[in-house]
């Protein structure tokens, strides 16, 4: 279905999701920032989206407390592929 959304939608998409993910992170939901985080990188890595790569760079900086946890490895594996890209 997302090949039908026209691609600056999608990036549009990607960031608005990147920034929830960061909001849920800073309300203290890291499990639910990763989940929303993981769209979010997929979008990016399908579009190839500089903005997205700052917005989820953003993510990370806010997940950073979660970092060591098994949750922030999930977060950094999620993003491999956008940072990969890089």
């Amino acid at each position: 279905m997302l090949e039908h959304v026209p691609m600056t939608a999608r990036r549009d998409r990607g960031v608005y999701l990147a920034r929830h993910a960061a909001a849920a992170a800073k309300a203290e939901e890291p499990e639910h920032a990763v989940e929303i985080g993981r769209e979010a990188a997929q979008i990016a890595v399908e579009t190839g989206s500089a903005r997205m790569r700052r917005e989820l760079t953003a993510l990370e900086r806010v997940m950073r407390p979660w970092h060591h946890a098994p949750v922030g490895r999930e977060l950094a594996q999620a993003l491999a592929p956008v940072n990969e890209r890089e």
